[in-house]
């Protein structure tokens, strides 16, 4: 599985499109923590309970403190739900994340893949419901399965609405169900508060919510994720799949000085929608088919290829043809590329390097 973000197989690259975070940079209060007590940090055990930083993400979400798991990034926590319920069968709507389908294989689940529509841009719609190959699929059997979905989806960069995402997790419930939701970038958008799911915790035992600070505050190399459910006995079953000092000292500070800064969120919204304009505007000028979408980066399709000649000039961005689900086999043409937001300069950057690359 190819991830965005390799910098480290590929030399000399000067930006890296391939990732999908916070156009801003991490929060002041963050970088302040570079240069204050390394002794403290360096030579003392984390608090293996991460208390501090569990009652700063109370604050924050609203939630009871005991619902909330954190760990070494979210790739960490999905790992540990599904080994927690260790699914028969689990369902995952493509094209998505590819970590879901290695947490699954982990546990030697049957995967089912549900084919989002490519003539609705991918959009999730009710026919989860309704289509034979559907949910109906997990549904009415007494074995353990999963449904994994992302809001908004990755690397399509669409949002489900509240209210299908509502009744699907209704549904979920009715069926004994284990509804994964992935909201990692949901809060670099305007609307977040209005379509988290964790409104639904409350009433559903079978809802798992996933999130982390890698994406809304740019730091994914401090690898932290938390997790949200209402399940005490599923709650525990995760923590178990953990190690005993998941949380780094480093990664505990951290998720506490980037929610205590005061309008970086606010901030990076902003930057988000005015570069995600640009950038899908200038795509479109180009002639190449852009998908509606409104999270931190743009999945276009280029009828010329992109990838080795922008690495050619030092720039990288993420392919997403062999990403499950995205590329239809009868397709001979073009080629689908995902290009993460950045600064307002490097995105001019990277649409001069574009017009540059020959047809």
């Amino acid at each position: 599985m190819e991830h965005g973000g390799d910098i480290y197989g590929n030399k000399n690259i000067e930006m890296d499109f391939s990732v999908n975070l916070s156009p801003i940079g991490p929060p002041q209060e963050v970088c302040k923590l570079l240069t204050e007590d390394w002794a403290g940090i360096l030579t003392n055990y984390p608090d293996p309970e991460y208390r501090e930083l569990r009652q700063t993400l109370t604050q924050k979400l609203e939630l009871p403190e005991e619902w909330i798991l954190c760990g070494n990034g979210a790739s960490e926590l999905l790992m540990a739900a599904a080994q927690a319920v260790r699914p028969k069968r689990a369902m995952i709507a493509i094209p998505s994340y590819q970590g879901y389908e290695r947490a699954l294989q982990a546990v030697g689940a049957e995967i089912l893949y549900y084919q989002l529509d490519r003539e609705k841009g991918f959009a999730l719609t009710e026919d989860i419901l309704e289509r034979a190959e559907g949910l109906k699929r997990l549904a009415g059997t007494k074995e353990k399965t999963m449904l994994f979905l992302c809001n908004p989806n990755n690397p399509v960069g669409k949002c489900t609405e509240p209210a299908l995402l509502n009744k699907i997790a209704d549904y979920c419930k009715a069926n004994h169900i284990y509804l994964v939701v992935d909201e990692c970038y949901l809060d670099l958008l305007t609307d977040a508060q209005s379509r988290s799911m964790k409104r639904k915790l409350a009433v559903n035992p079978y809802l798992i919510i996933v999130n982390a600070f890698t994406k809304a505050y740019a730091l994914p190399g401090i690898r932290l994720g938390y997790l949200m459910t209402s399940k005490e006995e599923l709650r525990s079953k995760i923590r178990m799949q953990q190690p005993e000092w998941s949380v780094s000292m480093l990664a505990q500070k951290a998720g506490i000085a980037a929610l205590s800064s005061r309008g970086y969120l606010e901030e990076a919204r902003q930057a988000v929608q005015a570069e995600r304009e640009y950038i899908s505007a200038q795509l479109q000028e180009l002639g190449m088919k852009v998908f509606d979408g409104e999270a931190p980066f743009v999945m276009f399709l280029s009828g010329k290829e992109l990838y080795e000649l922008l690495k050619e000039k030092r720039i990288l961005i993420r392919r997403c043809d062999e990403i499950r689900g995205v590329r239809d086999r009868s397709e001979e043409r073009g080629h689908y590329y995902r290009v993460g937001i950045r600064s307002h300069a490097e995105n001019v950057r990277l649409m001069k390097a574009i017009r540059e690359v020959p047809d």
